[in-house]
């Protein structure tokens, strides 16, 4: 969905070319910020269940 909409927005655009690269940009930096709260929740979510007994199997 989000490919077809850009693709449409940098065709759209008269500077079709610079338009991708600012977009390819924007996406890249959105996919490092989700990649940073992914690590930071996964490290919450470790500290959460550090202190607790493990699960009698």
């Amino acid at each position: 969905m989000t490919s077809r909409y850009l693709e449409r927005w940098c065709l759209a655009s008269g500077a079709g070319a610079h338009t991708a690269r600012i977009a390819a940009g924007f996406l890249i930096e959105c996919i490092q910020e989700v990649d940073q709260v992914s690590r930071f929740l996964a490290n919450v979510r470790g500290d959460a269940y550090a202190g607790r007994p493990a699960a009698a199997a």
